[in-house]
């Protein structure tokens, strides 16, 4: 659903009534914390700053993650309104939080809820930098894609393998359901080999580091028709081996 200060009219347009900049938003988390915020001391946690005004402040925050850093986009306001997201010519995939679900262990990366996201850490350290508990405000995180603002839906799902081989994930979306965006967050840790196919095709080949975009719902991922996605992962032979591993989120209206 969308913050309250914006509006969506019949016609499925998006307009803010402040300074958010929802043309250029994508897949967002957002919160109002019930007080005036600090502007100054949340810029503190930009690594760049995009934007700033009496009333709000526009930034990057670094949030490290399999492969390096993610940068999502953080808006906060003097109306207590506090906004993460990545940019429409982002992929929604980026919301992964490898190390905070995975509690950094890339060699036995067993995660069996996704407890945050990229963007709730972004959050997260906003509340820290202006002293406000974030225990408290995580409940009410709401998240909204403005620029899918039909979609009511989002399912985000992963699945890792850290030893040679292959697992598999079998999906089926109802031919009812409108799907919006498909997208991929795949890693290799090291200069270890992994490949994400869909029904085996070749989505994303890796040697080492990481990759993320969108799938073709048109041809790979179209609705009514069972799916089988795989991750592959082969550890050259590094006595340590490592792990690989991809997320998937899908952006959808259930109705």
């Amino acid at each position: 659903m969308p913050p309250l200060f914006v509006e969506v009219s019949s016609a499925v347009k998006v307009k803010s009534n402040n300074a958010f900049p929802e043309d250029k938003a994508g897949i967002s988390a957002y919160v109002n914390i019930g007080r005036e915020i600090d502007l100054k001391k949340v810029a503190t946690i930009f690594s760049q700053i995009e934007e700033v005004s009496e009333n709000h402040v526009i930034g990057l925050v670094p949030i490290p993650n399999y492969g390096g850093n993610v940068y999502p986009h953080l808006y906060a306001d003097k109306n207590g309104w506090i906004v993460a997201y990545f940019t429409k010519d982002e992929p929604a995939s980026l919301i992964m939080d490898w190390p905070e679900n995975n509690k950094g262990d890339v060699y036995d990366p067993k995660i069996k809820e996704i407890k945050t996201t990229t963007l709730e850490q972004a959050i997260k350290k906003s509340c820290d930098a202006i002293g406000i508990d974030y225990k408290e405000i995580k409940p009410k995180i709401k998240y909204y894609d403005f620029e899918f603002p039909e979609a009511d839906s989002m399912l985000l799902f992963v699945k890792t393998r850290a030893t040679d081989g292959s697992n598999y994930v079998h999906i089926s979306i109802p031919d009812n359901y409108k799907l919006y965006e498909a997208s991929y967050y795949h890693y290799a840790y090291d200069f270890d080999d992994s490949k994400l196919k869909i029904d085996g095709k070749t989505v994303s080949d890796l040697n080492g580091q990481r990759k993320f975009g969108l799938y073709d719902i048109e041809e790979d991922f179209n609705v009514g028709q069972p799916h089988t996605l795989e991750i592959y992962y082969d550890h050259a032979g590094w006595k340590d081996g490592g792990s690989a591993g991809f997320a998937t989120v899908l952006i959808y209206k259930s109705t």
